[in-house]
């Protein structure tokens, strides 16, 4: 079955088609491995970025077996190609696309929000966030520019923001409006209602101009690729940010405060193409499952999948088949459902650049499904428009640094460290919000010895920008799970985490903080489509200090690293409103792991030295003279029960494991040694004893053979793990 994707792969706007064309490539890939029929066939089409391009590659797409497209990316070109899928009556899922007409085509449907969306969530996070009630608005002339303007202005009256909107041609106004926002407005906020293009030229003039900003754009803003266009800036290049430090963008996902699903698709998608996802290609990814998921059902159907238009019918109809929340299909970026003008119903994510980085802002405004009327009271839930209700979520970036960990105990199921944990975070989150400090963590031993009061920080002020920063000093005991299979080979994980079980994602992500320096070497933002190279070498003990594993004499530190973990569970926990895809509830939580590797020589040499030497002495045996036949067997019995006194010392340091570890392995190859040696000298007798002296000269020098191949071969064996440990 074939599906073709219409992106602008070259051109303006090569970014957004790229990006999108290695998401739909992975989901693709990852559903022919998986056998299910029908076999995906990808078939792509460059449209440059061109409405003229664009019409060639919508007719060629017509006459082809495609069954839907996946694109185009941007959307003019949507515009330009919807009227020519519609007369052949294929589908367009579009990745990127976001102006609110290019649904009035029939067969268009929109994978992300729409303009009017975006402008209405800066607008309403211009007055309930950032607490400011007048605005400069810059608006491209284009029905981008005008479609964001339409939500920006409906709600900005709403909300008795005072607003001037500035229009102007993006060819030949860019200088002239913004010296009239410098004249006019310098000191208020300003919004860009435009492309990154001319937003990236807007933005450098202003800052050149003395306008101080907030600065606020749309998802043209929402990518690292923004700051690029601005890169080789004498500013820029003296001072990474120069420009781009501070300012809001609008983005469907943000990957430091992503859900758990979406993080589990980053993890593929680096393996594939080495580098984390940007947006577009989340939405690229998420279109082409759609488009994967809606060609399975369709030709399961009895009696389609023969002629291509009756296809091509059958999909659009299952498309518009989706058309509640009970009837949603699973999805990255919210469930898969399209509302009466086929458009998708989902979250809008605010970030903010930081030395080039765009991390999650430390506020967000999430949609609210299924409003408690107690919380509207409170105004935790507020009305956005049209009975859509949202509440603020607290973005808490999240940092962790290792003074200590003093003792591993793989017996007591244990670990012991001394760290400092810190967050920073917006102070007011609106009534009712949940403390970001109210912390757990779950492994802690003993409850009454740990060392952590969320309401007693070590460190606490109040930072430049309003956000506040906690510093504490944790130390405990902390329980663990070991696997010892391959002891004394093995590598061992120490995990800690924590979460606030008090608040779901809804009302608290946990996120890693990037700014500490010590928490990652960041490389700079790699462009979309250019060919993967690795990440710079980052130390993996960045966030330990230098002697935080000095006591550990028996382990050797690889890696101490921190990362967000969510705690997903897939029930509705008895509440009848948690209904289909949104039944299951995330927890934002924070989890440290630090990896160890066992000196292997050194616990060999402590625990095996006596096995070794008890080897040496048994094979000697095996060559004392006949008369000493009592002699021999005393060496063989007396190495047995002091291995077994060895192993039985070994497994009390290991504690009470239920399956059998490495070393046990050697021991139990030892005492088959011991047993032979037994036998073959109480043989040798018996059959001297029988006068048969060449039988027994056989069985002795038989036995010696057997024993040094035995010991050649542990020893080999032995080799092995450790080197492939």
């Amino acid at each position: 079955m074939e599906i073709a994707a219409a992106l602008s792969l070259t051109g303006d706007s090569y970014t957004f088609g790229q990006g999108s064309l290695e998401g739909i490539q992975l989901a693709i890939e990852e559903a022919n491995a998986s056998r299910i029929k029908p076999r995906i066939k990808l078939t792509t089409y460059d449209d440059k970025s061109s409405e003229i391009e664009a019409k060639n590659v919508a007719n060629k797409i017509a006459n082809s077996q495609a069954a839907l497209v996946l694109g185009p990316a941007i959307s003019t070109i949507s515009l330009a190609e919807g009227p020519i899928f519609a007369q052949a009556g294929i589908a367009s899922l579009t990745t990127t696309a976001t102006a609110d007409s290019i649904t009035q085509n029939p067969t268009t449907f929109r994978v992300i929000f729409k303009n009017s969306d975006q402008g209405e969530l800066l607008a309403t996070y211009l007055y309930r966030v950032l607490e400011k009630r007048q605005a400069s608005v810059l608006v491209v002339d284009s029905s981008y520019g005008r479609s964001l303007e339409e939500g920006f202005k409906r709600t900005a009256t709403k909300l008795g923001i005072n607003a001037q909107y500035y229009q102007f041609n993006p060819d030949s106004e860019v200088e002239k409006i913004a010296q009239k926002i410098a004249a006019e407005n310098p000191n208020v906020p300003v919004v860009f209602l435009t492309l990154d293009g001319e937003g990236s030229r807007l933005l450098k003039t202003l800052h050149k101009l003395g306008v101080k900003g907030p600065f606020l754009g749309g998802d043209a803003f929402g990518d690292e690729s923004f700051s690029q266009r601005l890169k080789d800036e004498p500013e820029e290049k003296q001072q990474p940010g120069y420009f781009t430090d501070g300012l809001y963008g609008l983005s469907p996902m943000i990957l430091d405060s992503a859900n758990a699903e979406i993080l589990t698709f980053a993890e593929r998608f680096r393996k594939r193409f080495n580098r984390d996802p940007v947006w577009f290609s989340v939405a690229g990814y998420d279109a082409a499952r759609l488009a994967i998921a809606t060609l399975r059902t369709v030709t399961a159907e009895p009696g389609t999948g023969g002629d291509l238009k009756e296809t091509r019918a059958a999909v659009l109809d299952y498309l518009r088949s989706l058309n509640s929340p009970a009837k949603a299909v699973p999805g990255l970026l919210n469930p898969f459902w399209f509302d009466a003008s086929q458009g998708r119903q989902q979250a809008i994510r605010v970030g903010q650049f930081f030395k080039n980085r765009f991390e999650s802002a430390s506020l967000q405004i999430v949609p609210v499904n299924i409003p408690d009327t107690t919380e509207i009271a409170s105004g935790a839930v507020f009305n956005l428009n049209d009975n859509r209700y949202a509440r603020l979520q607290r973005v808490v970036y999240t940092g962790v640094f290792l003074n200590d960990v003093s003792y591993v105990d793989p017996a007591k199921s244990s670990f012991r460290a001394d760290f400092y944990l810190w967050l920073r975070f917006a102070e007011d989150a609106g009534p009712g919000s949940a403390d970001p400090t109210d912390l757990i963590f779950p492994t802690v031993v003993d409850q009454s010895k740990f060392k952590f009061k969320n309401n007693e920080p070590a460190e606490q002020r109040t930072m430049v920008g309003g956000n506040q920063y906690r510093l504490w000093r944790v130390q405990g005991e902390f329980s663990n799970v070991y696997d010892l299979h391959l002891f004394p080979f093995d590598r061992q994980t120490l995990s800690l985490s924590f979460s606030n079980a008090r608040a779901p994602m809804e009302q608290i992500v946990y996120v890693l903080d990037k700014r500490t320096a010590s928490q990652v070497l960041q490389a700079s933002p790699q462009q979309i489509g250019a060919t993967p190279s690795p990440p710079p070498a980052a130390n993996p003990l960045a966030i330990a200090a230098p002697e935080a594993f000095r006591n550990l004499s028996q382990w050797e530190p690889l890696s101490a690293r921190s990362r967000r973990e969510n705690l997903v569970t897939a029930s509705s926990l008895g509440d009848p409103t948690r209904l289909g895809v949104e039944s299951q509830r995330e927890l934002s939580g924070f989890l440290v792991t630090i990896e160890l590797q066992r000196r292997t020589i050194a616990t060999l040499t402590k625990s095996l030295l006596p096995l070794v030497l008890m080897t040496l002495i048994m094979y000697a045996s095996l060559h004392f003279p006949i008369a000493l036949v009592k002699e021999k067997v005393t060496v063989a019995v007396t190495a047995a029960l002091s291995g077994a006194v060895l192993l039985t010392s070994i497994n009390n340091q290991l504690g009470s494991v239920g399956y059998t570890i490495a070393v046990e392995y050697i021991f139990y190859i030892f005492f088959c040694l011991s047993l032979l040696c037994i036998v073959a000298v109480l043989a040798a007798e018996r059959l001297r004893a029988i006068d048969r002296k060449e039988a027994a000269h056989r069985v002795t020098v038989s036995t010696r053979i057997l024993f040094l191949i035995t010991v050649f071969f542990s020893v080999i064996a032995t080799l092995l793990l450790y080197f492939q440990r």
